[in-house]
């Protein structure tokens, strides 16, 4: 009989082990999951910074490309708006010429 309550015994122990060890995996993926958590969490803010910091530049670019294209649209436009008025300018010397000239020969013949 002593030897069925050693076997017992140490059956007991076992189990109890087992359940100890049970304990301690659940413990584990308590942890695992955790930090999986946490790590999920931080490279996900990592990805959104990058993203962000990319964004920036793409933005930055394409506001520099425009303020070169809107600087060179404004030059042309000074450009063609010079050009103009001495067209004006000569235009409207001349007609007031022709018209100078126009009622002189008019009062010439009168």
């Amino acid at each position: 009989m002593a030897a069925v309550e050693k076997i017992i015994t140490a059956l007991s122990e076992l189990e109890k082990d087992i359940d100890g060890l049970s304990i301690k995996v659940q413990e584990m993926k308590k942890r695992i999951l955790t930090n999986s958590d946490i790590e999920i969490s931080q490279l996900r803010e990592k990805v959104i910074e990058v993203a962000r910091t990319e964004s920036e530049k793409i933005i930055a670019t394409a506001k520099m490309e425009a303020e070169e294209k809107s600087q060179k649209i404004l030059k042309d436009a000074e450009i063609n708006f010079t050009k103009l008025k001495e067209n004006t300018k000569l235009s409207f010397d001349k007609s007031v010429k022709l018209v100078v000239d126009s009622v002189l020969n008019k009062d010439d013949t009168s």
